[in-house]
């Protein structure tokens, strides 16, 4: 059995691709760290960069890359916020995946909570 571990954050500038899963952490850690407002897009983004993979790999990376910030950053750094940020989105993108499977909707790959979002709830696609 694999069991998850946090990825080490070493940027090269490519932020992974869409063919590459381990990707998702290090596009997170960007994202959230590239603006006060990159959270804003992380969602939307990854499900669209990363369509065929699971969506609790999205909220995997979220948290793993939000779990990465505490530990670097100090108390009282704007990066902590990044951190909350993080850990908010991911329980948001959580309750959409219940919402799915509560209606029934294909969940299996990010592309579904993108569908999910047109048809249901445009909030990350609107933030």
């Amino acid at each position: 059995m694999v069991h998850p571990t946090a990825a080490v954050f070493t940027s090269n500038g490519s932020a992974g691709s869409e063919d590459d899963p381990d990707g998702l952490t290090e596009f997170a850690l960007e994202t959230l760290l590239s603006s006060p407002d990159g959270w804003r897009r992380f969602a939307r983004e990854a499900a669209a960069r990363w369509s065929a993979s699971p969506p609790l790999a999205i909220v995997f990376a979220l948290v793993n890359a939000s779990a990465q910030i505490e530990a670097i950053f100090s108390a009282g750094s704007p990066a902590r916020d990044a951190a909350q940020h993080g850990f908010r989105i991911a329980g948001l993108i959580s309750a959409d995946l219940y919402a799915m499977d509560t209606l029934g909707l294909p969940r299996a790959r990010a592309v579904d909570l993108t569908a999910y979002w047109r048809a249901h709830d445009d909030y990350f696609l609107t933030l």
